[in-house]
C-alpha cells in the first residue's frame, strides 16, 4: 500500500504532507518486512538496519 501524499508549493519550498493513517499503513508494512525477515533468519550489522530505517 503505498502512502497516499499531498504535496504543498511555497514560495521557498515544495513540503510533503502524510496522513496519519497512510504513516501508519506504511510504518506495518516495513514491520511487517522485518518479522518475516527475523522469521527467515536474516542478520542485518547495525549499519545496515540504520540504512533501512534512514530510508523510510
Amino acid at each position: 500500500m503505498a502512502p497516499a501524499t499531498q504535496v504543498i508549493k511555497t514560495n521557498e519550498c515544495t513540503k510533503t504532507e502524510y496522513s496519519e493513517k497512510s504513516a501508519i499503513g506504511a510504518l506495518y508494512d516495513e514491520l511487517s518486512k522485518g518479522i518475516k525477515s527475523l522469521k527467515k533468519g536474516d542478520v542485518y550489522t547495525i549499519d545496515e538496519a540504520w540504512e533501512e530505517i534512514d530510508k523510510i
